[in-house]
């Protein structure tokens, strides 16, 4: 429990408990009235779910959920109900209730209240004959998936739990006697017959003293102070604060930040302003939107980007740090301002998705880009330009002519981008500075754009900020090209998307390097990198070499793991797991054998040397010059990609109406 001030509590966002918890497209619900104005409330730091139900289960009459009846049907039964869902679903009001004859039947073979399945005992009932159910006329065949305490087969025998609870007193000094008293005028007043009375009883008058006993038990519970601000500075308090709740809900795991921040925008979500729909839904939809493009992320990847899109716009380019996950003031108009531009976060994000998918570009390990932070840039960067737009009025052509400026400033620099800031480290382990760095450009640039009256004033200022982005990694991706490399073999996957940019910028060597390479009967190709040297038959020459030292045997059989020496190819076949050539591989492969392509015609257009085509001959200092030749050769173009000297060739030959 956290105890808190009550002049403190409008500044700290926080969930009300509820009486009634709608899951019906109405979604209203009923929320516990707040008592205004103790000197302190307890907040639930930890337990929440717990209390509120035993809240729904104890409390009010009315107290209980409101579900569509298929998902009542589906949550008591397990089955969901056939048929589509109809226009206007039924729903249903359900109340926890004690079934009184269920009770005395397991009492009867358990003998005591400890032994009883209290599963078979209680149950979800309609409790309200006016507004317990939807009105909507239903068939003669439906199926009610919940009984009714006021129809006749149940008078007298369905108790409102709540009610059962309230009438056990707190008393330590009262016996099964007193309760047995009390118990017979009860049971009368809920319509209970005579017969079934005098049954009850005893096992009831047990029940009630075991009750007691609960209401009698000492709860401990740890009690977080209030903030004094002769102890604390405010910052230090509020870490400590979320330190302690992100351990307790947990279940020993650490809670995001992300899903506090989801928790936050789903309080203050204003859902008028998204066509009635609420913040989980706008972004499970969302979720689903970006995954079917291409982006397979989580929720929390999702609320992290769309966090650093409304810094960037609505707060100063200022990303939220954890001290700032409990101040109201800086937490609640995210919510509503989120809400308010949902429609432009939804098309910047889908915008960016679809060019990086046109252009093949995927996200993953091993993929073009594993950071959600380098998308994340340019969400943001687009975002800026709605902004902009709803502040200006232009004709149908301005705004074509704005939009496609700014999709082919996008076309052209994505690739090095998203491609070109992983080779520059951007986003190591360490990178919270270089994201707040970039926020906080994004947001000079808008207090810029926002001035602007003039569309290609604005648009020069978004299009000067791209160039400077891809500008700004160039340096540090050219040394990456230039020098990163593995010296062991299982790690060649590593020069995966240096490869897979490489075999792009040569129109020929792209459409040789898209013959799928099957031999034998297998017919699933793999895409990987492979050695063109078998690194077991480059063990075998090095064995064979004259006696070495440790060292010089060492740094050989590092050297054949070099880039010079990889390939990234659909094939059937792994080269380095055996010691034939890469000729004898070819030679099975079907548009060599059949003569539709030249073996000669694809090892030239690879850059593959016949010494390492063919390096049965050849000595080793012979395949290892050739290796390390074709090596600085790859690098050289690689580095005038990133220098944006070299364009991709294999969307030139989309472009020409041939298979990308």
């Amino acid at each position: 429990m956290w105890k808190v001030n009550h002049d403190a509590l409008h500044a700290i966002p926080h969930r009300e408990f509820w009486q009634v918890v709608d899951r019906t497209d109405a979604g209203v619900g009923a929320k516990m009235i707040r008592r205004d104005p103790p000197a302190t409330y307890h907040m639930v730091l930890d337990g929440q779910q717990r209390v509120q139900s035993l809240l729904l289960a104890l409390c009010g009459d009315g107290w209980g959920f409101k579900l569509e009846d298929r998902r009542w049907s589906e949550e008591l039964t397990g089955t969901r109900p056939r048929g589509r869902r109809p226009k206007y679903p039924h729903w249903s009001k359900g109340t926890l209730c004690f079934d009184l004859l269920a009770f005395l039947e397991e009492y009867q073979q358990c003998e005591d209240v400890i032994g009883i399945d209290y599963r078979n005992v209680l149950v979800w009932a309609i409790t309200d004959p006016a507004n317990g159910q939807s009105t909507w006329s239903k068939p003669d065949n439906y199926n009610d998936p919940l009984p009714k305490t006021f129809s006749k087969e149940n008078k007298g025998r369905l108790l409102r739990l709540g009610r059962l609870w309230s009438a056990v007193a707190a008393n330590p000094n009262l016996k099964e006697k007193q309760f047995r008293d009390q118990l017979a005028p009860f049971l009368e007043e809920h319509a209970v017959a005579a017969e079934t009375v005098s049954e009850l009883l005893s096992p009831m008058g047990e029940l009630m003293s075991t009750l007691r006993d609960i209401k009698l038990s000492k709860i401990t519970y740890l009690e977080l102070r209030p903030y004094d601000d002769t102890l604390w500075t405010e910052d230090e308090y509020n870490g400590a604060v979320v330190n302690i709740f992100t351990r307790l809900n947990t279940a020993g795991r650490t809670l995001t930040r992300e899903e506090i921040t989801f928790a936050w925008l789903k309080v203050g979500w204003d859902e008028s302003a998204t066509g009635n729909r609420t913040a989980g839904a706008c972004f499970e939809t969302l979720l689903q939107q970006i995954r079917n493009k291409g982006l397979p992320v989580e929720m929390d990847d999702l609320v992290r980007a769309v966090s650093f899109l409304w810094s960037v716009s609505y707060r100063d380019g200022i990303l939220l740090s954890d001290k700032d996950l409990l101040k109201g003031n800086t937490v609640r108009p995210m919510a509503g301002d989120l809400a308010r531009a949902w429609d432009d976060v939804v098309e910047a994000m889908g915008m960016v998705l679809d060019v990086a998918r046109e252009r093949d570009l995927q996200y993953g390990q091993n993929a073009q880009y594993y950071s959600i932070n380098a998308i994340s840039v340019l969400w943001a960067w687009w975002f800026l330009s709605r902004r902009w737009l709803h502040r200006h009025h232009l004709s149908v052509t301005e705004r074509d002519s704005f939009d496609k400026a700014l999709k082919d400033s996008l076309e052209k620099n994505v690739d090095r981008w998203l491609i070109c800031s992983h080779w520059a480290g951007r986003w190591s382990g360490s990178s919270s500075k270089v994201v707040a760095g970039y926020a906080a450009d994004l947001n000079t640039d808008q207090a810029a754009v926002v001035k602007q009256s003039a569309a290609g004033d604005a648009l020069k200022i978004l299009l000067d900020r791209m160039e400077a982005f891809v500008d700004g990694i160039v340096s540090d991706a050219v040394s990456h090209a230039q020098t990163y490399s593995v010296d062991q073999r299982q790690h060649v996957s590593r020069y995966s998307t240096l490869l897979w940019v490489w075999h792009r910028l040569d129109k020929t060597r792209w459409k040789m390097s898209r013959i799928p390479l099957r031999t034998g009967r297998r017919q699933k190709c793999d895409l990987e990198v492979d050695h063109l040297v078998a690194y077991a038959l480059w063990e075998k020459k090095v064995k064979a070499l004259p006696p070495n030292d440790a060292d010089e045997e060492h740094e050989l059989m590092q050297a054949i793991n070099a880039l010079g020496n990889c390939s990234l190819l659909e094939k059937t076949f792994n080269i380095s797991k055996s010691d034939r050539s890469l000729a004898d591989f070819i030679s099975e492969v079907h548009e060599f054998k059949n003569g539709s392509v030249a073996a000669d015609d694809w090892r030239t257009a690879l850059t593959i040397p016949p010494e390492a085509f063919d390096p049965a001959k050849p000595t080793v200092a012979e395949i290892r010059d050739v290796v390390d030749k074709r090596d600085e050769q790859m690098r050289s173009e690689l580095v005038k990609f990133v220098q944006g000297q070299l364009e991709r060739q294999d969307l030139m030959l989309a472009d020409d109406g041939e298979d990308n």
